[in-house]
């Protein structure tokens, strides 16, 4: 069990706005509570309806932070509280089961998969767009395509509808193997690095997607939907991205890995964007050797231009800031000459 987590967290803040301005969906927007009870007794009323007569021995397992919500806005009298219904899983517990059911109970409804707000993007216009780009666009190939995870485990849900039989499974494996699937969030990863915001990478994962969606809503227009064009873009800025950060592993830096691969990313869309030819990569699906050799040459640079920059700072912090990347920008770092990409 654990003690209410303030009013100003933001799930509390959530669940105290939906009881102040939609007291009335309360019951569909919450979760609910989990409990247990020593004695229950149920009876048919008037109404026909079967209601609990009374408990005994209530434990709530999950949903304090409900529960304390609820109680707060009553005692501050900021919400109508007659129009809220809270749904509610009530188990009757053996008491020489008490203990071993309840830690249990409460370990397994605290445990389930959590929704990530990327997720509630599945449905934009832009995500299914490159869905359907990505069902219909072969590798040059003609063998293989990339998968686009619109919705947060559909590569797993396509491998088992589709691969009902071991031959089919790896026929399909062959085409959409695990290494060309891209998530969401992994799009705003990339496209973000590549546009020189390294920075808003740094932030982490959910933060990064948050900016990258406002800023497409904001900067795109209505009616732009994404090309094939963009598409063979995207799959190229996502080997880059995924070399340059097989490159910084191998390098074993102490910390700040994820940092110095966005960073990279940024320097070289920095230097030579407009000269950069992603179509190449696309068309090899590969980086070129001296391309990987650049990187490996240019990481140890930018985790020193980093740690420098950051003054006796905490690095990961650091290269969240606007400033951090106006700085390392700065850099010098060895020409591009005889990298095939660039031209």
């Amino acid at each position: 069990m654990r003690s209410f987590l303030s009013a100003t967290g933001k799930i509390n803040k959530g669940i105290r706005e939906t009881l102040k301005t939609r007291p009335d969906r309360f019951l569909a927007f919450n979760n609910g509570i989990v409990m247990t009870a020593d004695e229950l007794v149920a009876e048919r009323g008037e109404d026909g309806q079967i209601g609990l007569r009374y408990l005994k021995g209530v434990q709530i397992v999950n949903g304090g932070q409900t529960t304390a919500s609820i109680h707060r806005s009553w005692k501050l009298k900021e919400a109508e509280l007659s129009k809220v219904f809270v749904p509610a899983k009530i188990s009757k517990i053996r008491e020489d089961r008490l203990e071993e059911m309840v830690s249990l109970i409460s370990k397994y409804a605290n445990s389930q998969n959590s929704v990530q707000p990327a997720d509630f993007s599945a449905n934009d216009p832009f995500h299914i767009e490159i869905e359907r780009l990505a069902e219909r666009t072969w590798c040059p190939d003609q063998r293989g395509r990339w998968f686009y995870e619109r919705a947060r485990g559909s590569y797993q849900v396509a491998l088992f509808r589709g691969g009902d039989t071991p031959a089919k499974l790896r026929k399909l494996k062959e085409t959409i193997p695990p290494n060309r699937r891209i998530s969401k969030p992994e799009v705003a990863r990339y496209i973000n690095a590549w546009g020189s915001k390294p920075h808003l990478v740094s932030l982490g994962t959910q933060k990064n997607f948050d900016h990258f969606m406002q800023q497409l809503r904001k900067n795109s227009d209505t009616e732009w939907i994404p090309d094939e064009k963009w598409f063979r873009e995207l799959v190229a800025k996502a080997i880059l991205f995924r070399e340059a950060q097989r490159i910084v592993r191998s390098l074993k830096f102490k910390a700040s890995q994820s940092n110095i691969t966005a960073y990279l990313v940024s320097l070289l869309a920095d230097r030579y964007g407009e000269k950069f030819d992603l179509e190449r990569i696309w068309r090899t699906q590969f980086t070129s050797p001296q391309l990987s050799d650049l990187m490996l040459q240019w990481a140890p640079k930018i985790d020193e231009a980093l740690r420098h920059t950051a003054a006796g700072r905490q690095v990961s912090e650091w290269a969240k800031k606007e400033g951090c990347w106006l700085q390392v920008r700065q850099v010098e770092l060895d020409p591009a000459e005889g990298v095939p990409e660039i031209r």
